[in-house]
């Protein structure tokens, strides 16, 4: 496998002509700005799998691979990774089984090993000059990370136990899988201090666990030959934890407006940092002449991993037609919305209505002199308090559960008779209205889509601002087949 990038650019400061954007156009006494990149990577690879079977009833499956990649050192650059995966049709060990209410019953597990170069990119290894041209002159620099010599490839190795059924003549559905997963020697761009005269070193420091189950259930409610009725339903839970950074305390993944994004040893992948309000021992917030008491100290404010994730599918169908319908849902965990903090700030929202006319009072406590708390009582301005509690001053208070539950998906259908078809080269043609992202039945944060990001990369998730309404899809398929 061979990845090639190229990039030619150029950019003008200033154009001598007004809106002909031409790069011989510049302005007279500037300086044109030209460039251009070329990186390449290669990975060769030997791939061997094959499967032990007995009587169609006990299986044995088992892979074998090694890659050498161009972006990993020469000592290093060839890595080996298994797989071994064994499964027993039961209902065929035990003909017993069928004779009840099972149709199909069997039981799988496996082990694997996976080996990659994860996020490293091209030229991480050895120190490579760039050229740039400005009104200086042309110039060499050094990239901002420092390359690394003895990098290897990272590894996950997992182990995996499942169970599939069908029961009452296939009409009950059931799938159930448990797995672990550890991730070691992740490799990750560590951040250091510019004095050393660069921002970054890639290193083999990080690993993590994740560990969960997935469970389907689905079923056939009502089957008789012109309507039938299916529900399928899933759940998957997923307990992910940062287990080691080596010698850091902290690894940035990103941030935006004061809250930034972190992975932390013994917690989960994606911890929100902020500031929060001084709080008592209760957690009670910390009053002075009216306003909350920000404590400037960074701390855990959230954290983006959902508890769980899930979605349940109906589908009918009546003769030639046919319905169907998708909700999914991810409960648990955080996003940091600056739409709310900024609205709030700035008296856009609707919650800013509290207290314009008559001032508001806010809950928490005050000192009362002798170093004890009581109720504050202290009446400020609505603005005064907006101003003050949520800004990119304080993070804490724009912090809401992202849960949500969607209207994901409706799709209905119509299959064309047969016989309308029979003398033609078509086999079957299907119309159908599909329509996607549809509604938000339950969301627990204000104003905004909870399934957001500032952008698609892993730095910004959970992180809010500005975001566009999200938007419905409705399109119309023709499904042919000859």
């Amino acid at each position: 496998m061979n990845r090639n990038y190229d990039r030619i650019s150029g950019s003008l400061p200033a154009l001598e002509l007004p809106n002909l954007y031409n790069l011989s156009n510049l302005q007279t006494g500037s300086t044109a700005s030209v460039g251009n990149y070329h990186s390449g990577q290669q990975i060769n690879s030997l791939l061997a799998f094959g499967q032990f079977a007995y009587k169609d009833m006990f299986f044995l499956d088992f892979t074998g691979r090694n890659d050498w990649a161009s972006i990993l050192p020469t000592a290093n650059n060839s890595f080996f990774y298994p797989s071994v995966t064994a499964s027993a049709v039961l209902s065929d060990v035990f003909p017993v089984i069928k004779e009840g209410s099972i149709n199909f019953l069997k039981i799988r597990g496996g082990w694997s090993q996976v080996g990659s170069t994860g996020a490293l990119g091209a030229y991480s290894l050895n120190q490579t000059f760039g050229l740039s041209n400005s009104g200086f002159g042309n110039q060499a620099s050094v990239p901002n990370t420092q390359f690394n010599p003895n990098l290897k490839a990272e590894t996950v190795t997992g182990i995996e136990f499942g169970i599939d059924a069908k029961m009452f003549g296939n009409r009950l559905r059931f799938s159930a899988t448990y797995y672990d997963q550890q991730s070691a020697d992740l490799l990750v761009p560590i951040q250091v201090t510019a004095a050393t005269g660069f921002t970054n070193v890639w290193d083999n420091i990080a690993d993590m666990s994740n560990k969960g189950y997935e469970l389907q259930l689905g079923g056939t409610v009502i089957k008789k030959e012109d309507f039938s009725f299916d529900i399928d339903v899933n759940f998957a839970k997923n307990d992910n934890e940062v287990t080691s950074l080596g010698d850091l305390d902290t690894y940035v993944l990103g941030g935006q407006w004061g809250v930034s994004l972190e992975a932390k040893p013994g917690q989960p992948y994606g911890t929100l940092i902020g500031r929060d309000f001084q709080r008592t021992a209760q957690g009670q917030v910390i009053y002075q002449d009216g306003l909350p008491l920000v404590d400037s100290t960074p701390q855990a404010v959230g954290n983006i991993a959902p508890d769980w994730t899930g979605g349940a599918s109906f589908s009918f169908r009546y003769k030639n037609f046919d319905f169907s319908t998708l909700i999914d849902a991810k409960i648990g965990g955080d996003v940091h919305s600056m739409t709310y903090a900024w609205g709030r700030y700035a008296g856009t929202l609707s919650e800013t209505m509290e207290g314009r006319e008559t001032g508001l009072v806010g809950d928490g406590v005050m000192s009362d002199g002798n170093g004890g708390y009581v109720p504050n009582d202290v009446l400020v301005t609505a603005k005064a308090y907006n101003q003050r509690s949520f800004s990119n001053g304080v993070e804490s208070s724009s912090i809401f559960d992202a849960s949500y539950v969607k209207l994901r998906q409706i799709s209905i259908g119509y299959s064309l008779p047969k016989e309308f078809i029979k003398n033609s080269v078509v086999k079957s043609l299907k119309l159908s209205i599909v329509g996607r992202n549809l509604a938000i039945l339950y969301k627990r944060a204000p104003h905004i889509d909870p399934e957001t990001g500032f952008s698609a990369s892993n730095g910004n998730q959970g992180q809010e601002f500005g975001q566009y309404p999200s938007a419905r899809n409705i399109g119309f398929n023709i499904n042919l087949k000859f």
